[in-house]
Parts: structure tokens; C-alpha cells; sequence
């Protein structure tokens, strides 16, 4: 009986921290934010994508995280994380063809006539 109640102690503890680490991620992406839109880049459609990818990115690891708290077994943590990885790998993909095309000038073919 004494180990159930050291791990759930020792979950609540861990998911409290995990809770405060999210509050300080997002008051750090908060001051991002601020700091980005008083920059000549701050309001561009690009700044834009790059925060969206940066919040969704955080948000995907903390949900992990998440996950791997409530994790059954070992068996349950090499799942979680290899989803995890897979999914990353995916987006991480995408996010970077995203970037390539925004970063791409744009031509601009005059008009005859």
C-alpha cells in the first residue's frame, strides 16, 4: 500500500511541475510575442507561421509529457514515445516545406501592354 501511495504522490508532484513549466513557457512566449511585434517582422505573415509553429511544437511536447506521466508500463512509454516521434518527424517536415516556400521571392511578371 505504501508504494500506491508514493507514486501517486509522486505523480501529483511531477504534474505539478509540469503545470508550472507550461505556465512558464507560456508567459515566455507571451514576452516572444510582445518583443516580436514591435519588430519590422512582428506583424508579417511569416512571423506569424513561425509563432504558430513554435506554440504548436510546445504544446505537442507538453502534451507528451502528459502522456508519459500516465504511461501503464515500459511497453506503454516506448509506444507513447515512438508516436510521438513519428508525428514530430511529420510535422517538423511540413513545418520546414512551409518555411522554404515562404522564404521563396516572389517574381513578379509585368504586364504587356
Amino acid at each position: 500500500m505504501a508504494d500506491k501511495n508514493s507514486s501517486d504522490v509522486i505523480l501529483t508532484m511531477m504534474s505539478k511541475n509540469l503545470e508550472q513549466a507550461r505556465g512558464a513557457m507560456n508567459n515566455y512566449l507571451q514576452f516572444i510575442e510582445k518583443s516580436l511585434s514591435v519588430s519590422p517582422m512582428g506583424t508579417s505573415t511569416q512571423a506569424n507561421a513561425l509563432k504558430g509553429y513554435v506554440e504548436r511544437n510546445v504544446q505537442a511536447t507538453f502534451d507528451f509529457s502528459e502522456q508519459l506521466l500516465h504511461a501503464k508500463d515500459f511497453q506503454d512509454v516506448v509506444r507513447i514515445q515512438t508516436e510521438f516521434l513519428q508525428t514530430q518527424f511529420r510535422v517538423l517536415t511540413d513545418q520546414a516545406k512551409d518555411v522554404v516556400e515562404m522564404t521563396k521571392p516572389t517574381v513578379i511578371v509585368p504586364r504587356d501592354g
